[in-house]
């Protein structure tokens, strides 16, 4: 899925940060999934034999939304189930017998999201009433389904294009610790970019290839886990007081304004981890120099 829309850029190339609009953000995050979710769930009907091969939020064991924070992804799942009800309506509408219809139309009848099935979809965005039922309607999925892939975002934030995988690592690390009850099952990642642009694909955790000669058992999801070993990464970190934020964050406008030569004037190298390459300076050619921490 692409599509143009403003709502992270720079237009004063004065201002170092960019100017967002927010509401506008949210929207197009959520058409940008409607989009990829119809057609993927369509996708998946139609090479499952279409009949009873339905598709719907509940049918993967897990998913992994991109995750600038963790209320936008909740909200965003919780919407799959209004998208879903509304294909089932549209399903329902298409049918012309006439016991089917007066079937079908009691079973839309006693749907919880009736209301809002034939409402038009931008009508649907700011809907307090619909958001408070879907969250009730998705919330115990929810954990099922996001909860692993989330824990990391939750705890250290949103890391914009780094997102889609670090939840999918976040993922591997917890199923990975139980590989045995993980075989078999799938995951829908939903990729976003603002801008903007969006995919929707699937995996599948298999057991390691033993068919070839070079196979080995290296590659697993419990290798994965134990690789990415996020407790041990997270409980590592180190509490800084927010002032040193506040430090960088000056030392970043200085240099956004500064001209060349430029020297930064924090440089906390005692904190990078070895091998780090870092800026030490920027010369009247803008040129920029780097130095490296030794590796291990």
């Amino acid at each position: 899925m692409r599509r143009m829309c403003g709502i992270f850029f720079k237009p004063d190339h004065n201002v170092e940060y960019p100017t967002v609009d927010g509401a506008l953000s949210q929207v197009c995050y959520y058409q940008a999934l409607e989009d990829c979710y119809l057609r993927f769930a369509d996708k998946v009907e139609k090479l499952g034999g279409g009949g009873d091969c339905s598709f719907d939020a509940e049918s993967p064991d897990y998913f992994v939304f991109h995750a600038p924070y963790n209320k936008l992804v909740q909200k965003s799942y919780a919407r799959l189930y209004l998208l879903d009800a509304r294909r089932k309506y549209e399903k329902e509408e298409q049918k012309t017998t006439k016991s089917g219809g007066e079937e079908n139309e009691q079973e839309i009848n006693s749907d919880p999201l009736k209301e809002w099935v034939s409402k038009p979809i931008e009508e649907t965005y700011t809907d307090k009433v619909l958001e408070k039922e879907l969250k009730k309607l998705s919330s115990e999925s929810f954990e099922t389904r996001l909860g692993d892939a989330n824990a990391a975002s939750k705890l250290i934030g949103n890391t914009y294009a780094a997102s889609v995988f670090m939840g999918l690592a976040s993922l591997m690390d917890k199923i990975g610790r139980d590989e045995e009850g993980a075989i078999g099952k799938n995951v829908v990642v939903f990729s976003y970019g603002s801008g903007s642009m969006a995919s929707m694909y699937r995996l599948h955790i298999r057991s390691p290839s033993t068919s070839t000669p070079t196979s080995t058992s290296a590659f697993t999801i419990s290798k994965m886990s134990q690789m990415i070993d996020f407790q041990s990464r997270l409980s590592s970190r180190v509490e800084l007081d927010a002032k040193e934020l506040d430090e960088v964050m000056d030392c970043r406008e200085k240099m956004h304004h500064a001209g060349v030569p430029f020297t930064p004037s924090y440089e906390p190298t005692s904190r990078l981890f070895p091998g780090t390459y870092y800026l030490t300076g920027i010369d009247s050619k803008w040129t920029r120099h780097y130095s490296r921490l030794p590796p291990v």
